[in-house]
């Protein structure tokens, strides 16, 4: 579909401004919507305009629309009344440019960012450039500066490709689209991980995406047979469930549940996992195979309760001792 500018509409009844070509040319994709946003309106108040006034047009903070502002800074599109030179990168972000990404390691915390060092990061690096305007899409909204440091730390830091960045992006949206309660973290947390998995690529990022699709399948039908309460599962829940079903299926993690409702008050996954555990070390993988294990169990029983019985005395010894007392033949 083709759009064009209607010649005589109401939007140019209050006269018009001068933008520069690069401005959609160059940072359309570089810069975010409030940086676009922020520099039309300066613009349209010829060139200068206070901090207090472009936070009130924008509904921002002052000190967001300061940090967002840097990025033009930087560029040289505008300076402010007391720099009129470019801002110089931290040391930091020279000493991340200058070295390859490389595994993110324990014993370290990923360096803290300023808007200068994102804007630097933005000009070396077309995919940081890419993924800082794409991730504005993926989320429906701006990114705040924190959020910023964020997305660059997974690729300079955790050493992450950007598209795969973008892939984790994508499932938080789904995943709080769906109603989940998860917080912008849960993207860092989520980073590093992959990173320390070595899922670095589109495919192993499908792969990995697909593995815990199915682990929330399960979990959920975990939930319905076993009426624990609908909750996310924590990391070492979904590990343990995820070993249940690469031995056993539905049927048998069924069985199990039956077993521990008639024996827990409460719903128990560990009495489940207990079942399941005892069922292997048994070699016991069929429903026929358990329900063959449940009779010799409850014959067992019952023959031990005919073993009892059978060692009681033949008389009744209370009674014999009541006689005892009343016999008045006994000095």
């Amino acid at each position: 579909m083709n759009y064009r500018v209607m010649p005589f509409g109401s939007i140019w009844n209050n006269g018009i401004f001068n933008v520069p070509n690069d401005l959609t040319d160059k940072y359309l994709k570089m810069a975010s919507e409030y940086q676009l946003k922020a520099l039309l309106f300066i613009l349209r108040n010829g060139g200068r305009a206070d901090t207090p006034s472009i936070a009130k047009a924008l509904g921002q903070t002052a000190s967001d629309i300061d940090a967002l502002l840097e990025f033009w800074v930087e560029e040289g599109v505008i300076c402010t009344d007391t720099q009129t030179q470019p801002l110089t990168i931290s040391y930091e972000a020279k000493e991340i440019l200058q070295k390859k990404a490389e595994p993110v390691k324990e014993t370290l915390s990923a360096p803290r960012l300023t808007p200068k060092d994102i804007v630097a990061f933005s000009r070396e690096n077309e995919s940081i450039a890419f993924l800082l305007s794409d991730a504005q899409r993926v989320l429906g909204r701006t990114i705040s500066h924190a959020e910023q440091e964020m997305l660059v730390n997974m690729v300079n830091y955790y050493g992450l490709k950007a598209e795969v960045v973008l892939m984790i992006l994508e499932f938080y949206r789904s995943e709080k689209e769906r109603g989940k309660s998860i917080g912008i973290s849960y993207v860092n947390a989520m980073a590093k991980n992959w990173s320390e998995e070595g899922i670095n690529s589109i495919a192993d990022a499908e792969a990995k995406l697909q593995d815990i699709a199915r682990s929330d399948r399960l979990w959920n039908e975990i939930v319905a047979i076993t009426g624990i309460r609908h909750r996310r599962p924590t990391a070492k829940q979904r590990e343990m469930i995820d070993g249940w079903f690469k031995d056993y299926d539905i049927a048998m993690v069924t069985m199990a549940s039956d077993i521990m409702k008639e024996n827990t008050a409460e719903p128990s996954l560990a009495y489940i996992n207990k079942i399941l555990k005892q069922w292997k070390k048994k070699d016991i993988t069929s429903p026929a195979q358990v329900q063959a294990e449940q009779a010799a169990f409850a014959k067992s029983k019952e023959n031990k309760k005919s073993d009892k019985l059978k060692s009681r005395p033949s008389y009744d010894l209370e009674k014999v001792m009541a006689q005892a007392m009343d016999n008045t033949d006994i000095v």
